[in-house]
């Protein structure tokens, strides 16, 4: 999800722009939090819980309040982006690739067991060599007989190996991985047939070994895809986040026909938030201020990823880091076969524009395209850029941001309704906090919003948008 290999890098060419960063820098400040994003963490993430949605939203807004940051939670509504709909395609297509990858896996199981087979029937021809050497009769029975029956099988499964190198040639229905894997078994059959199956059962072991652990990662994949996709997230579910919200307090806005992580640039960029809390790295292609990863995470620092430090240390602009984006793969776009984060860094400082990268490619890169399966960064219609560039509107009177008014009536029928213990909720709360707050003692890096930090960095106030 977000901007494929981003993070890595600005942390190698724009260090200054990722930093980790303290919760205490955002007191008495507002951040707008890309609710849509911490629903699918908490449906997905949260277990032995009935409402884990409900549960998370709970835990989240309280350490917002423990923390006294005021957050705007922004939710996606019913209709989204149709340039959204490229992200699904290559969801749909990541399954496809999953499924035909377990079967290749299981059918190399299958020939690995073979060639084991082979290597110690081989074993036991030959294992008295000098005894065999020495009578004539037994090397008769050995030429004659057993010897060219594992001739017959080592062409047989040769051949199945020839025919699965073709098959793993096909970039649209097998992993990266896959390809690895035959490869490495076409060199273990090399070598045995070379050294006549001497001292290949190790390594024979060893292929065997890391073909059992992909084969039970594939499958999980499958299992948790099946789950996932057998649990929809619909807008009820949406809009019982957002009532169990509105009743503790806590300013909610939805946001049709776009995304809520543009809604969440949208009132960055009107002054409205200083930070957008979001693991989507599409994010940062929208707006101008920090994002920020892990904010509410158990055993990480937060990460704080500004754009306009990154622009600036890369010596780009913003049009210019909107197309690095692009190059890169986000939601909302394809990629260039061939074309990975670096060498897309590297044609942006080039070329400037995605156009001009196009008109100096060579034959080794092309456009993928989505129509035949596989993706065209140029489409679908409109193109990237203007969906990073068309943030929605957001309300402009003050009352929208005002906190609701609550009654002790309404909080308890929620926590009841949605079986939620605060004491319990909140001792997992402040047990974040105190982890948090020790990792400050240790230093995770320095406060983007201290005085101190502001003081070393020169940005035009044009860029940031702020009112």
């Amino acid at each position: 999800m977000g901007v494929h290999g981003l993070t890595a890098i600005l942390k190698r060419y724009a260090p200054n722009s990722v930093r980790t960063v303290s919760c205490k820098g955002f007191s008495q400040q507002t951040i707008a939090i890309d609710a849509s994003c911490h629903l699918n963490k908490f449906i997905y993430g949260i277990e032995g819980h009935q409402h884990p949605h409900i549960y998370g939203f709970y835990q989240l807004a309280k350490f917002c309040s423990l923390n006294e940051i005021t957050p705007l939670f922004v939710f996606d509504g019913p209709y989204r982006l149709d340039a959204k709909k490229l992200e699904h395609a290559k969801r749909a297509r990541s399954r496809r690739k999953v499924k035909h990858s377990l079967r290749f896996e299981k059918e190399q199981s299958v020939r690995l067991d073979s060639w084991s087979q082979i290597s110690d029937e081989y074993g036991r021809a030959y294992m008295s060599k000098e005894l065999i050497r020495s009578n004539e009769d037994a090397i008769k029975t050995h030429d004659g007989a057993l010897y060219p029956e594992l001739r017959t099988k080592i062409s047989t499964i040769t051949q199945e190996l020839q025919d699965a190198i073709i098959m793993a040639e096909d970039t649209e229905k097998y992993t990266r991985t896959v390809r690895g894997m035959v490869n490495k078994e076409k060199d273990l059959l090399l070598d045995a047939i070379t050294s006549l199956f001497k001292d290949d059962k190790s390594a024979l072991c060893e292929l065997q070994k890391e073909n059992e652990d992909i084969v039970s990662s594939l499958d999980f994949l499958i299992r948790i895809t099946k789950e996932k996709r057998s649990f929809r997230i619909t807008q009820e579910l949406r809009d019982q986040c957002q009532e169990f919200l509105t009743a503790f307090g806590y300013v909610c806005l939805s946001c049709d026909h776009h995304e809520a992580e543009a809604m969440c640039a949208s009132l960055a960029h009107s002054g409205r938030a200083v930070a957008t809390v979001s693991e989507d790295l599409d994010t940062i292609a929208f707006g101008d201020v920090p994002i920020l990863r892990h904010f509410f995470a158990h055993s990480r620092p937060i990460l704080s990823i500004d754009p306009v430090i990154a622009r600036r240390d890369l010596g780009i602009s913003r049009p210019s880091f909107i197309d690095l984006c692009i190059l890169c793969g986000t939601d909302f776009s394809g990629t260039i076969k061939g074309m990975g984060p670096h060498r897309a860094l590297s044609a942006i400082q080039k070329y400037g524009s995605i156009e001009q990268v196009l008109a100096n490619l060579n034959s080794s890169y092309a456009p993928q395209d989505t129509r035949t399966n596989s993706l065209k960064f140029l489409y679908p219609l409109p193109p990237p850029q203007q969906v990073f560039n068309d943030l929605p509107s957001i309300p402009s009177d003050d009352k929208s941001y005002e906190p609701p008014a609550t009654n002790e009536q309404d909080m308890a029928h929620m926590l009841q309704l949605y079986e939620i213990d605060p004491v319990e909720a909140d001792l997992r709360v402040n047990e974040i906090i105190l982890q948090q707050s020790r990792a400050d003692v240790q230093g995770w890096g320095p406060n983007p919003f201290s005085s101190s930090f502001a003081a070393n960095i020169t940005v035009d106030p044009k860029l940031l948008h702020l009112a």
